[in-house]
């Protein structure tokens, strides 16, 4: 933000240079770059507009930091011309959209060019002078930082009204743009149109011209919100919607007026009347306790309380006993820690002594989230596959389509209380959003696409939201959901899960294809999903990684080596096409039987020479006792009732 340096030492004066305050600005207050001429650059933080984005702000924070005495442009009184109000009336219908609004009435008015003084003020600011009248609004603006606008009062017909827009109304603004209008839009008009775009700019139908003898003065607060987003949505950025998306405070809207009035006065003899000032629920001082002793505990360095009395009254502030009154400008000070970093600032940083941080340290242990995270990592950047990171906004659309392991039952979608756009309006469910469009997107351009997500889900439980950690991967390729379900046994047996089924999933979820969804199951317990996805050639599979870490942790236990040879059988059998593998290895290893160690898919072979809607499998099953060697005939009659119940349960023959 431009400033100049002639006017901040005329509201400050005192013997310094612009080199001088540039580096106590630097030091106490804000970023400040001298860019050559009367100009400086200072970066006013968003939290300060409302005190500091002008002349006087700076200027009141030049004083204190070089010693001198701050003038404050408003002081003074303002004498009126005229005791009424004049022959026009202000109706405010959105009180929530616009907490104050001043108008005051001007005639007499001589339109004409600026004086010198005022002209090099705007344009060292890098606004040209344009005639008096319109050069005492902007100038204002940058003296207080008030953003004022003036309608020609003989263009206004029936006064001021402060309303939305109506749908289909447009407004023609003073550079020529037209601009089509809806209710979002907060406008200031008359009996007959919109005359201005609230907070932003001016109607040229109530233009200031050359022949211009009377004026409405405006002087508002308007919310801030709603001001930043008209200017998004109209695309139109102006020097006073930058200020009004900042939250001003309403008491600057007097002292606008005040300014604006007191210079029409000086630089056009205008003729004013009393504004009028609608203002129904006034800003409150705000008070903080006056705790020397709490603030020398911020701090860290002693106090001196007629030091500190002095510097927070020259800031504005009014010591009433043990309270500080905080100056209505300063809308960024809440408490005492705020108190506290207003006189470090000014007393200066370099007094606070170095000190170590007081911490207490524990011993470092391993996060086996963390853990596990990056195992899953490595083994799937090891077989080809991609680590993507989508983003944890979707729209409400494409939430509650995955299965209940994943986005919970009880869970309702998380949503955002002011969401960018609808496409943005809730935290994701699944992964299964982002890993779709990254399957889509790169389809396009690679034949096979092999891609996976470590990211957070979110759910609304009640009054909380549960956050929990899923890993997500998707294929797209031939043979996708037998692929996706060898890296899922790779993945498992590699973390040391061996008690890993996959079922038929539970429900109908409208993502897979109905004859391709299996649930993931450990010791019963569903933990995720793998799939065929119904709306691309491809497979997703998602677990709940919080959930495995859990597996995980109950199987690292010691198991002492086998005592006794185990005896390996074959089992060749003939299945329907339906028939589910993982089922069938479940069911015989759940078999009433003590000597089953363990089952395995060792061939699969599907040809029409089979039959009709047949396949073949081979299962190699692992019989071991804990307390003798086996014998042929335990295996053989083990492997008959193994037999026997696979042909009763899975209408399969034996081969």
């Amino acid at each position: 933000m431009k400033f100049s340096f002639a006017l901040i030492k005329k509201f400050a004066p005192g013997n310094y240079t612009k080199q001088d305050l540039v580096k106590g600005l630097n030091f106490h207050a804000f970023e400040a770059v001298d860019i050559g001429g009367d100009v400086l650059d200072i970066s006013v933080t968003p939290n300060r507009f409302s005190d500091a984005s002008s002349h006087a702000g700076i200027a009141r924070e030049a004083a204190i930091i070089m010693g001198g005495v701050y003038k404050d442009p408003v002081a003074g009184a303002l004498r009126f011309a005229h005791k009424d109000r004049g022959v026009f009336r202000v109706n405010v219908k959105n009180a929530r959209s616009c907490a104050r609004y001043q108008a005051a009435y001007v005639d007499g008015i001589h339109i004409g060019p600026s004086p010198r003084w005022l002209r090099d003020a705007l344009e060292a600011c890098g606004l040209r002078s344009i005639n008096n009248v319109v050069d005492v609004m902007n100038y204002v603006m940058l003296e207080v930082g008030q953003p004022l606008h003036a309608f020609d009062a003989d263009k206004v017909r029936g006064g001021l009204v402060v309303r939305n827009a109506k749908q289909g109304e447009s407004i023609e603004t003073i550079d020529g743009q037209r601009f089509a209008l809806d209710p979002s839009v907060l406008v200031i008009a008359d009996a007959d149109a919109p005359l201005a775009i609230a907070g932003i700019k001016g109607g040229k139908a109530s233009e200031v011209t050359a022949a211009t003898t009377r004026l409405l003065i405006e002087s508002a607060s308007f919310r801030s919100a709603e001001i930043y987003a008209t200017s998004r949505k109209l695309g139109l950025r102006t020097d006073a919607s930058i200020r009004f998306s900042h939250a001003l405070s309403a008491e600057l809207a007097a002292r606008g007026m005040k300014r604006a009035l007191m210079l029409l006065q000086e630089v056009a003899q205008a003729q004013v009347h009393p504004p009028i000032d609608v203002y129904p629920k006034k800003q409150t001082k705000e008070s903080i306790l006056f705790d020397l002793k709490k603030i020398e505990a911020i701090i860290g360095v002693p106090v001196r309380k007629t030091a500190a009395v002095r510097l927070l009254t020259a800031l504005g502030f009014t010591v009433r006993g043990k309270k500080l009154e905080v100056p209505l400008l300063r809308t960024d000070l809440e408490d005492i820690e705020d108190v506290a970093e207003e006189i470090i600032r000014f007393t200066g940083y370099e007094q606070l002594r170095a000190q170590p941080p007081h911490i207490a340290l524990g011993a470092a242990t391993a996060q086996e989230l963390v853990t596990v995270k990056d195992q899953l990592r490595d083994l799937l950047t090891g077989v080809g596959y991609t680590e993507t990171y989508n983003y944890s906004l979707v729209s409400e659309r494409d939430c509650g389509l995955a299965p209940e392991m994943i986005r919970a039952a009880a869970g309702k979608p998380v949503r955002l209380a002011n969401p960018m756009s609808a496409e943005t309006a809730v935290l994701r469910d699944s992964l299964w959003q982002g890993l779709f469009k990254n399957l889509k997107e790169n389809k396009r351009f690679f034949p096979d696409v092999r891609v996976f997500e470590i990211g957070h889900v979110f759910q609304q439980r009640e009054a909380s939201v549960s956050e929990e950690t899923v890993l997500g991967i998707a294929i797209a390729a031939p043979n996708s959901v037998l692929e996706l379900k060898g890296v899922a046994d790779m993945l498992f047996r590699r973390l040391g899960m061996t008690d890993v089924s996959l079922v038929p999933l539970a429900h109908r979820c409208d993502l897979m294809r109905a004859d391709e969804a299996l649930q993931i199951e450990i010791d019963g317990r569903a933990i995720g999903y793998l799939g065929s996805l119904r709306d691309i050639a491809g497979a997703i599979l998602e677990v709940d990684v919080e959930a495995l870490l859990e597996e995980v942790d109950g199987e690292r236990e010691y198991e002492p080596l086998a005592k006794y040879p185990a005896i390996v059988r074959d089992l060749s059998l003939l299945i329907d096409q339906s028939a589910r593998v993982g089922e069938i290895i479940a069911f015989m290893q759940a078999a009433d039987t003590a000597l089953v160690e363990d089952v395995d898919l060792v061939d699969w072979y599907e040809d029409e020479k089979l039959g009709d809607g047949k396949k073949s499998i081979t299962l190699r099953i692992v019989f071991r006792a804990d307390d003798r060697t086996l014998t042929d005939a335990d295996a053989d009659r083990e492997m008959a009732k193994l037999r026997s119940a696979i042909e009763d349960k899975f209408d399969a023959e034996i081969r």
